[in-house]
């Protein structure tokens, strides 16, 4: 075929002839100059036409170049017809070319061979055998780096290479004359058109061995001849996607053809391709031998001149469903449906195999026909048939389930004649703790709804026929566990035990067994005194018995060896562990700030207070700042929770969603102030706290600094100044902004202390600055505005009462 350099010459020589594009290319033979030649202008069809016009101009490439360099075609145009004749379309039909000669090198590349389908119908992939031709990963092209096939014929534009080598020397490339002849340097003329390889090498050695190399004669020089350039073949295919003219490589076979031209087309046959040579039909390719076994015994080479014809398939069927390879399949006359299935691959493991559907095509309509089992190896499918293969059942046609007490639950054979007894042994028997007294056997009747057999164990494996009843598909047999039947047994220990829970309850298990199962007592457990709750048997109480349970108390030595702690436990009973009384674990307090040794701290006594831990903290320190002084007090979980639980209750009770005081709740501490200087003059007083563990005391340093903050102009810190007031600290900040809540100003001192604004006859009396404190200015509540439907809902009501208004006075006149 021919390649893309060959074309764009070619449009070369087209731009000369059509000057502007628009003129008959005979015509501008005449024209002198193409510098105005314009690439853009000229659309698909004038370039395929004008390729037309110059195959029958007689004009070779070569003039075609010279002259339109001659003529002044610019350099640029001649770039861009490069660009759009190298886009698929442009050429005419689907003619390709090996090289500028009509050969190939053997190295050449492959690109001729891509998968590539035109613009256009898309391949209907369920076409079997399709795929070959749609994959662009696939590419059939010769290959030309083999050694040379020994089989090979030579023929017009081969290019030979000759080589001699031994005690004469000498390499020459050959190119077989249109007259079938190599003209070999010294030697002469020698025929090698029609002949292969291996006769040509033949034929060479006994010219040269008679002329100028003797030695080829005795041996001392040997002869080598191989393929260096191959020449191009000329190949016709018609019925393909693209059928035309194609210039091949002379080492093509019919599937490289094949693939060059895309495959056959639409209606093409897979199975009844023809290769034409000399006028009669050479051989009949079935791509299916390749396809199903990769046989290639089709895949000839071919030669100058041969057609290749696809004709359209005479029998097509589909096949769906459950088998390897589903698709569109062409058969041959006297092919099966047995057949089809090994061109499928044959049925999936889920497949339904005896029988299978077929929709068929009538003169009129469609009809449907089952073919079974027996008729695949002899049933002949017709042209558009359907088979559908369906899937197996999702049932069992023998299957028994037994679950329970035995050994092995699941799902069982049902064999003929089996009974209840059966199945149980095929499960290794009963377990222990089976309920042999009563076991259920559920069985599907005829409208897949449920019945229930009851049936005595016991009686059944002693083959009672009452009771070892016999099995049918899906039957299920359920063996029920005594410990189903009862509450699950559990004891509970509790208190001063290193694992208190829940624990299962075991005969003839004592008090001091489950001690030990528990992890045996903590250090503040007091075993002397053991409290066992029981409870009661219901049966043996009125109804106005108000007892809950029965009290054990169990008053031992200081170990468990007593006698007592072998008490008896029974299912539920609740044992408590009590502690010693007194007994306390070391805790600590923190000291931080301006003491004289900060730190931890162990609590010396349950109610060391705060002048203790500043006793034993050293004092304060000369910065320290006692009017600032505070205690933090975190916070547990589950005084969170009390708090959080109570606030609950108020809001519900108050209709309040506020989320502050809750947030207030989730802090991790709380801050309580303490007035230090008469903390330190009282020592023992009430406003001397009593500590509790983990408590942290905070003395910070003296601060001569006012803070001013909220709803002022400019939040700030300025130095205390005792002749100063709150107005005096606002008007240091700006002022107060237009939105402040001047009569909620509030006053927060260093020890977390606050004091808020009095009003006594529209007076207001600020509280007092002093170092440390800030000063807080709130913020007005936006107001929010009526929307649109509370305006007119105010509205109607306005009216409706001003409505009720006037009949009210109207009545009274």
């Amino acid at each position: 075929m021919m390649n893309i350099k060959q074309c764009i010459r070619i449009a070369l020589l087209c731009a000369f002839l059509s000057g502007v594009g628009y003129v008959n290319a005979q015509d501008l033979l005449k024209k002198n100059d193409l510098s105005q030649v314009k690439a853009d202008q000229l659309s698909d069809a004038e370039i395929a036409k004008f390729s037309q016009q110059l195959q029958s101009s007689g004009l070779t490439i070569e003039q075609a170049e010279q002259i339109a360099l001659a003529k002044g075609m610019p350099a640029t145009e001649i770039n861009k017809l490069k660009q759009r004749l190298q886009t698929p379309g442009t050429t005419s039909g689907s003619v390709k070319s090996t090289s500028n000669n009509g050969s190939a090198d053997r190295s050449a590349n492959s690109s001729e061979f891509t998968a590539k389908k035109e613009d256009g119908k898309p391949v209907d992939t369920r076409i079997f055998g399709s795929e070959l031709f749609s994959n662009a990963t696939l590419s059939f092209e010769p290959n030309l780096k083999i050694a040379t096939p020994m089989n090979y014929e030579l023929g017009v534009d081969d290019q030979i290479q000759i080589v001699v080598y031994g005690v004469q020397e000498t390499s020459m490339d050959i190119t077989i004359s249109p007259e079938g002849v190599a003209n070999i340097p010294n030697v002469g003329q020698v025929k090698l058109l029609g002949l292969t390889i291996e006769a040509a090498t033949q034929r060479i050695k006994q010219a040269m061995s008679s002329t100028v190399y003797p030695t080829l004669r005795s041996g001392t020089s040997k002869l080598s001849v191989s393929l260096s350039r191959i020449r191009s073949i000329r190949v016709t295919i018609i019925g393909s996607s693209r059928p035309g003219n194609y210039t091949l490589s002379s080492l093509s076979t019919v599937f490289n053809a094949l693939y060059a031209c895309g495959g056959p087309a639409d209606f093409g046959s897979y199975r009844e391709i023809e290769l034409i040579r000399n006028n009669k039909v050479d051989r009949k390719v079935d791509l299916y031998h390749f396809l199903i076994n990769g046989d290639q015994s089709d895949n000839v080479r071919l030669k100058d001149n041969d057609v290749i014809r696809i004709p359209v398939y005479k029998k097509r069927v589909e096949l769906k469903g459950q088998v390897k390879r589903q698709g569109i399949f062409e058969l041959l006359p006297g092919e099966t449906f047995d057949t089809l299935l090994q061109y499928a691959s044959g049925f999936t493991d889920t497949a339904y195999r005896a029988s299978v559907k077929v929709t068929q095509l009538t003169s009129r309509e469609k009809s449907v026909k089952d073919i079974e089992a027996a008729e695949y190896a002899s049933y002949i499918p017709q042209t558009g048939d359907l088979f559908v293969v369906a899937k197996l059942l999702s049932r069992f046609a023998n299957r028994v389930n037994i679950t329970g007490a035995v050994f092995r639950q699941g799902y069982f054979e049902l064999t003929a004649g089996m009974s209840v007894a059966d199945l149980i042994r095929k499960a290794d028997g009963l377990k222990e703790d089976a309920y042999v007294a009563r076991a259920q056997l559920v069985r599907l009747k005829e409208d897949l709804t449920k019945e229930l057999l009851p049936f005595d164990v016991k009686l059944a494996l002693n083959n009672d026929p009452a009771h070892n009843l016999k099995l049918k598909r899906e039957d299920e047999v359920i063996v029920t566990s005594v410990f189903d039947l009862r509450d699950e047994y559990k004891i509970t220990i509790q208190g001063e035990i290193r694992a208190p829970g829940e624990y299962m309850f075991i005969d003839s298990l004592s008090l001091k067994d489950l001690v030990i199962l528990a992890g045996g007592l903590t250090d503040a457990a007091q075993p002397k005194r053991v409290e066992v709750a029981r409870l009661l048997k219901r049966d043996t109480l009125t109804a106005q018995d108000e007892r809950a349970s029965e009290i054990f108390e169990i008053i031992t030595g200081d170990d468990l060896s007593a006698a007592s702690h072998n008490m008896q436990l029974k299912p539920f009973d609740v044992v408590t562990i009590r502690r010693k009384p007194g007994y306390m674990l070391l805790q600590s307090v923190n000291v931080g700030g301006q003491v004289q040794y900060p730190g931890p701290y162990v609590m010396s006594a349950r109610s060391e207070k705060v002048s203790d831990l500043v006793q034993r903290a050293g004092g304060f320190t000369p910065e320290a700042y006692l009017a600032a002084s505070y205690i933090k007090r975190f916070n547990s979980e589950m005084d969170k929770d009390i708090k959080r639980e109570k606030v609950n209750k108020i809001q519900t009770n108050m209709k309040d969603t506020t989320k502050a005081v809750l947030t207030d709740i989730d802090r991790s501490f709380d801050q309580i102030p303490l007035n230090m200087e008469y903390i330190m003059a009282h020592p023992g007083s009430t406003e001397d706290l009593v500590l509790k563990p983990g408590d942290e005391l905070v003395v910070p340093k003296f601060d001569a600094q006012v803070r001013i903050s909220g709803s002022v102009l400019v939040p700030t810190q300025i130095p205390f100044d005792r002749s100063y007031n709150v107005r005096d600290y606002l008007s240091a900040a700006g002022g107060t902004s237009d939105y402040a809540r001047r009569g909620k100003i509030y006053v927060l001192y260093p020890n977390g202390k606050a004091a808020t604004t009095k009003h006594f006859l529209g007076f207001r009396n600020f509280p007092k600055v002093m170092p440390g404190a800030e000063v807080v200015v709130p913020k007005k509540r936006e107001k929010k505005g009526l929307s649109t439907g509370e305006t007119i809902g105010i509205a109607s009501a306005l009216a409706s009462l001003a409505g009720v208004v006037i009949a009210v006075v109207n009545l009274s006149k």
